[in-house]
């Protein structure tokens, strides 16, 4: 009888624990298929192209041009100050599981938050510093670049100079530290060639730091607008009523608290991707979701093709790019660069790509539409993670009608631009498609703050009027 109790018991126990089991939501650290696209702070890794890159018949490369966001970095010294509090509220989440009895994290999301300790390089000293992780993106882009093309990318030592390859940065240390990585990984040096000096007002990398008709168009513009609504929108709300209850408050918390939650997620794992951070069991892939569209409707019209002002504020990159094909059309090469290498940040990226029509959807993004946009176009993860970058390729081709050919390749995948073939677009084409941008291009909008910007938005989110005090400072670039 007491062996049938002792069973009877044991049994229950077992229960028991499963019936406990059964009520948290889900277990992040099993899952098998985590959601890692997570905006700006997206590791590259996990955007990249994953098939090398073909050699294009019957063609040989000429000449690359890149512009790329720097490697992963730490945060911000506003950001680290506010990821210091997560401590004292992974503490509560604990307590509110352990004592109170609420929250539905699984034991073992629930373990690994407790014993969870905050990253000792988040000081001041270090704030925007590009990490080890950040180095290694960049060294691993050169050298894959220089495999898939080494008619260009892998020369004699004597031939490593100055007049064949180019590089340039922002005056910034994760921009030039990213710099000096691709450099090399490219040549085996840091400092294999010189570096083109950064001018103090630099209008090619850092134009919307040195443009006050841009900065102007920001407030004017109300670019937070849709963002906004989007937070007090159902799907938002929801996302903070679901979290608060999973991580056991009897009250809805706020979004900065959301936020802060998932900037940490989203660092750690780009600081070392084959890690789990305990920060992300907070969210469900449905939840980040929401999160990354927030993120998305942000930059659409910060940076993105959701204002015409940002094509401007990308048509010196695109004049620079066009100025270096132009002066291969001759095919006389000796005097030309092999390589020209950009490093800049998520706003120089967009806007230049909003200068091509890359990432511009149908339908502009709106608070409302987020179910309908599923499958955008413009995703920062894609267009502005850690060491996204675009790469044009200029092609000298057999073909006597079109000799000349480039393709654009976004974070290594060869972009569908309309109007060229699988990718390969002529030359021709793209002169007669974008040469008329490049030659009225300038940036006297920058000094004209009553010139239009062009908001592609429903007239209705104009209602809504919110005033941006330096609001370029306080997006993480």
């Amino acid at each position: 009888m007491r062996l049938w109790a002792a069973a009877t018991l044991l049994l229950l126990g077992f229960l028991g624990e499963e019936v406990s089991a059964r009520e948290s939501d889900y277990c992040y650290a099993y899952e098998q298929d985590p959601y890692l696209l997570m905006g700006t702070k997206t590791a590259y890794q996990f955007v990249q192209g994953r098939t090398k890159i073909p050699p294009v018949t019957n063609c040989v490369p000429v000449q690359m041009w890149v512009l790329t966001r720097h490697g992963t970095r730490f945060p911000g010294r506003k950001a680290i100050t506010q990821l210091h509090t997560l401590p004292k509220l992974r503490d509560q989440i604990t307590y509110n599981h352990d004592t109170r009895g609420n929250g539905r994290l699984c034991n073992t999301d629930l373990e690994n938050l407790r014993s969870w300790q905050l990253n000792p390089n988040l000081t001041d000293a270090l704030a925007n510093f590009l990490t080890a992780q950040g180095e290694q993106d960049m060294r691993l882009l050169a050298r894959r670049l220089q495999s898939e093309f080494p008619e260009i990318l892998r020369p004699d030592p004597q031939t490593i100079s100055y007049q064949n390859y180019k590089f340039r940065a922002t005056q910034t240390q994760r921009t030039q530290a990213s710099l000096e990585a691709f450099m090399d990984g490219l040549f085996n040096s840091r400092n294999a060639v010189p570096v083109e000096p950064t001018p103090d007002n630099d209008t090619l990398l850092h134009l919307y730091k040195n443009c006050p008709g841009w900065e102007s168009s920001l407030s004017r513009d109300h670019v937070d607008a849709e963002s906004e609504r989007f937070i007090a929108g159902p799907e938002y709300q929801n996302l903070l009523q679901s979290v608060s209850r999973r991580l056991g408050f009897s009250y809805k918390i706020n979004n900065d608290s959301v936020q802060l939650m998932y900037d940490m997620c989203r660092y750690e794992k780009a600081w070392e991707v084959n890690r789990l951070s305990p920060w992300c069991a907070i969210f469900s892939s449905d939840e980040l979701k929401v999160l990354e569209y927030l993120e998305d409707l942000d930059y659409y019209y910060y940076s993105g093709p959701g204002r015409e002002i940002n094509s401007k504020l990308g048509c010196p990159l695109l004049k620079d790019m066009f100025t270096h094909f132009r002066n291969l059309e001759s095919g006389s090469y000796r005097e030309q660069p092999k390589g020209i290498f950009y490093f800049g940040h998520t706003v120089t990226l967009q806007s230049l790509l909003a200068a091509l029509n890359i990432g511009k959807d149908n339908t502009p993004l709106l608070a409302s539409n987020f179910h309908q946009n599923g499958r955008r176009s413009f995703r920062t993860s894609v267009l502005g993670s850690f060491a996204s970058n675009l790469i044009a390729v200029f092609y000298r081709c057999g073909d006597a009608r079109s000799p000349n050919k480039v393709i654009f390749y976004l974070d290594e995948v060869p972009v569908q631009l309309e109007g060229c073939n699988v990718g390969l677009c002529d030359w021709e084409y793209l002169k007669e498609r974008f040469g008329r941008d490049v030659d009225q291009c300038n940036v006297n909008f920058c000094y004209n703050p009553n010139s239009a910007s062009g908001l592609v938005r429903n007239p209705l989110v104009l209602l809504v009027t919110v005033f941006l005090t330096g609001i370029a400072t306080l997006r993480s670039l």
